[in-house]
């Protein structure tokens, strides 16, 4: 059970590069197609959806600084369908470079979530305070041939972000722990935990201890929401109980009379994961200040303040 900065993390503003390879006339997108909205926007543009087809493509949102100076770079990806999901094996189309940061993105892209918005800083990379002019490129290509690529770079003071806490919205990120050995996850570099062990046909238990530390605990009855997806991994994953975001992810609901009553105290929530296939399976956690909706994933904090949860699981027959 380790806190990895390098393997995952967070960040938020949209910058898009992509480049159109060969791809059949069929395949060629309507005008509008490379509009993508910022960070926490909209996709307004009908053009851009549709229910399958579409490609994913994978957005830079920008860095923060970590306590010992490094910096960490946050990526997303905008799954451009809404109703199928993809799955891009790591490999020579679904790549990071340089090398080195190579085989922690995620393979598996759920369909753009209800509202619009896109899946939000599901990849990060650590890279030290002196990286300079360079850049961390995150490359997807789709079924159609097309090549889509996101720049992650430093230089831009403007993708400079908050992370864990912002005061000008009373806003700090959920701690989060699976279980009571003392590693608590807050903020959007995750934590990994694991490997636990499952079975197919066989429902695996996942605990999350949940609460928030504020300085105005006292009125803080914000809601935290918490949504697992499978991150990476060779066969289906569904997850229950849980409020169904349809094909969009799961969702569980914490209200502030479980985790506020004291310092000490923590919230419960418990979700069952299911494994069609054996094989080594990577889940991410998102633990978020929800804002009361409940219906709209969307409704997580986009830009400050949410935390990310690694979990390798090896499942056997």
């Amino acid at each position: 059970m380790t806190s990895q900065a390098g393997r995952y993390g967070s960040a938020a503003v949209a910058a898009l590069s992509f480049v159109l390879v060969a791809a059949p006339l069929a395949a060629q997108r309507v005008p509008g197609w490379g509009r993508v909205a910022p960070a926490g926007g909209h996709q307004n543009d009908p053009q851009l959806l549709r229910a399958e087809g579409g490609p994913v493509v994978p957005m830079f949102e920008g860095w923060y600084v970590n306590e010992d100076g490094s910096r960490q770079l946050c990526f997303g990806y905008f799954n451009t369908n809404t109703e199928e999901v993809i799955d891009i094996p790591m490999g020579p189309d679904n790549f990071v470079e340089p090398a080195e940061y190579d085989g922690m993105q995620p393979t598996h892209f759920l369909p753009v979530p209800p509202g619009g918005r896109r899946h939000y800083c599901v990849l990060s990379v650590t890279v030290p305070a002196d990286w300079g002019d360079r850049d961390v490129v995150w490359t997807l290509r789709d079924q159609y041939g097309q090549e889509y690529t996101a720049p992650g770079r430093t230089r831009y003071e403007m993708y400079h972000l908050e992370e864990g806490r912002q005061d000008s919205r009373e806003s700090v990120a959920p701690k989060v722990r699976l279980d009571r050995s003392g590693t608590v996850a807050s903020g959007r570099t995750p934590t990994v935990f694991g490997p636990l062990e499952a079975r197919v046909g066989e429902p695996l238990a996942l605990l999350a201890e949940v609460r928030r530390d504020t300085p105005f605990r006292d009125e803080d009855r914000q809601p935290i929401g918490i949504r697992w997806h499978k991150h990476q991994g060779p066969g289906e994953v569904s997850f229950s109980p849980s409020e169904s975001l349809g094909t969009a992810g799961n969702r569980s609901i914490v209200d502030a009379d479980g985790w506020n009553t004291s310092p000490d105290a923590w919230a419960l929530a418990v979700t069952e994961a299911h494994f069609s296939e054996a094989g080594s399976y990577t889940l991410l956690l998102q633990a978020y200040n929800d804002s009361g909706r409940r219906l709209e994933p969307s409704d997580l904090e986009f830009f400050c303040c949410w935390t990310n949860v690694l979990v390798d699981v090896e499942v056997g027959r």
